[in-house]
């Protein structure tokens, strides 16, 4: 950084006026084919005309410029002298006569040697902080898209809550009501009741004032005859009106409110359950073989090679074993929870995110199949004359086959190709890393890989590694049937030869070893890592390990 910030004080840069209009306002484009700067207004132009309109044009902080003139400094300790002359070990311009008062015993290049190198080392720097853009500005779309799907989220929720609370209103109401009916049919029963009642008691008086009369006027009559006729009558009609007769009179009826229980308010209503996140659920933890511990290990019924392991979940994941015609999902434990019947051999697996099932063949076979969630398998791509080896889906679904040639394919979901990446090698396997980044084994005859490449999003290769190892020894090849990588972009690389699994992170160009001899593993052919960072290592035998890093 103090090299460049020595040249650049030191350095006067001759201004660039528009190649077009000779304006030097506004000056904030380039081209780099044509090697020409552009002002606002004719960068529109140069981007409109037929011979110009797929040249490269760039911000000019960004431009590449080829011959570009620089002229050197007056020294301002010698005056009328040039600073012709740098100094490495103190990164600065001097002219001669500084060389020759303090500088005669250092290492020192002619300025525009030195020029030419640093400008070679800013264009270098240039890639990579384009490079770099492009990955923040990846990331700060993918996070707009998350914002966006998460509100979107949160909407469906507040629609289902109030959902929620109109059917328990309507639950509440329909309760309220029926009690409300019940009263109403109460109080017509009363009606109806009390009527009768008042009718028959409204009677007996009726007929007893009239009794009492008739009594009256038989005391008053001097005739005998009639005084002892009404006396008979009466001890006829006086029964009918018993009045220690019980009258049936309604109950009152109490109104007895339910409790308010909150908890079991809110078990009825729902309540708002947070998803854990499924881009990293686990915490990064630094490769250390001494501290790898063993979680399980278990035996395939087969008892041959692992080919491919993918991950479903935090606990299982698919298998497809060596001259097996049949897929098999386990758990840590190694008990089969289902299985899928094949008429081929399958030999590399890949999971979208609809939890789709991509399988390439065994051995020269131009098809991909796809295996949907009910578990039907249907043909998914034929790439003839090219055959299908490894395969990879990224997270926006673009599927990744490289084909045992330094042809790679990709393609969408519907199994269309959609373009082509040069490999340098004979591409073997290939997994996806959360960059946008690919990295690839190249090699021959399936298993044995020479190196590894790391691919970008641009289809250009950012580093290799070809064996070197941070314990400064260094391995000529490796022997495989897959890798992996983790939410961490760590490359998990099993090797069948040194009964080992490398882990290359970043752009490290140095593998560390995962394993140790305490762990006894032997003859590792394929790995993967699952959603709770746990790598399952699959080995020729049919043996399983999973471990904790």
């Amino acid at each position: 950084m103090s090299s460049e910030l020595a040249t650049r004080s030191a350095l006067v840069h001759v201004p660039d006026p528009c190649a077009w209009c000779e304006n030097i306002q506004d000056v904030n484009w380039y081209c780099n084919d044509c090697q020409e700067a552009l002002c606002d207004g004719c960068k529109e132009s140069h981007q409109r005309a037929r011979k110009t309109r797929n040249d490269a044009v760039v911000p000019i902080t960004r431009a590449i410029k080829q011959n570009q003139t620089f002229l050197p400094e007056v020294c301002k300790t010698h005056h009328g002298k040039s600073c012709d002359l740098y100094c490495c070990d103190c990164e600065i311009m001097m002219c001669a006569t500084c060389f020759t008062e303090k500088h005669s015993q250092h290492v020192f290049k002619n300025i525009e040697l030195e020029i030419d190198v640093q400008k070679q080392f800013l264009r270098e720097l240039l890639i990579t902080l384009d490079s770099n853009l492009d990955h923040f500005n990846d990331n700060i779309s993918k996070r707009h898209e998350v914002s966006k799907s998460f509100e979107e989220n949160v909407e469906v929720i507040r629609q289902s809550v109030q959902t929620q609370r109109f059917k328990l209103k309507e639950e509440i109401n329909f309760i309220a009501d029926s009690v409300l009916v019940e009263l109403s049919s109460l109080v017509e029963e009363e009606e109806i009741s009390h009527t009768r009642d008042c009718q028959s008691h409204e009677k007996n008086v009726k007929e007893i004032k009239q009794l009492m009369e008739d009594v009256e006027q038989a005391t008053e009559t001097k005739s005998s005859a009639s005084l002892f006729e009404m006396t008979r009558r009466m001890k006829t009609t006086k029964p009918l009106y018993d009045v220690n007769k019980k009258s049936v009179v309604p109950r009152q009826h109490h109104f007895v409110p339910g409790e308010r229980n909150k908890d079991q308010l809110k078990t009825v209503f729902g309540r708002l359950q947070v998803l854990k996140n499924e881009d990293v659920q686990y915490e990064k933890k630094e490769v250390d073989c001494q501290q790898v511990q063993m979680i399980s290990t278990f035996q395939m019924p087969q008892r041959t090679q692992i080919n491919s392991i993918c991950p479903t979940d935090d606990n299982q994941v698919w298998m497809s074993v060596y001259e097996s015609n049949e897929l098999v999902k386990v758990n840590k434990e190694g008990n089969v929870t289902e299985s899928v019947k094949l008429d081929f051999n399958p030999w590399r697996l890949t999971v979208s995110n609809e939890k789709v099932l991509l399988v390439t063949e065994y051995k020269n076979s131009s098809l991909i199949h796809i295996i949907s969630e009910d578990r039907r398998v249907t043909d998914f791509a034929d790439i003839s004359p090219l055959n299908a080896s490894g395969i990879s889906i990224s997270d926006t679904d673009e599927v990744f086959v490289t084909t045992l040639t330094p042809t790679m394919l990709v393609l969408n979901m519907s199994g269309d190709r959609i373009r082509q990446i040069s490999c340098g090698g004979d591409g073997l396997s290939i997994v996806n890393l959360t960059t946008g980044y690919i990295a690839v084994t190249t090699g021959s005859d399936y298993l044995n890989c020479n190196e590894m490449i790391v691919i970008n999003k641009y289809d250009q290769i950012m580093h290799k590694w070809s064996g070197e190892l941070d314990n400064g020894q260094k391995i000529t090849e490796t022997l495989q049937s897959d890798i992996a990588c983790d939410e961490y972009d760590r490359i998990f690389v099993p090797d069948y030869n040194t009964n080992q699994v490398y882990v290359i992170s970043g752009n490290e160009r140095k593998a560390k070893c995962l394993l140790d001899k305490k762990h006894a593993v032997t003859d590792p052919l394929a790995v993967c890592v699952d959603m709770c960072g746990h790598v399952w290592i699959g080995c020729s035998g049919g043996t399983v390990h999973v471990m904790q890093i």
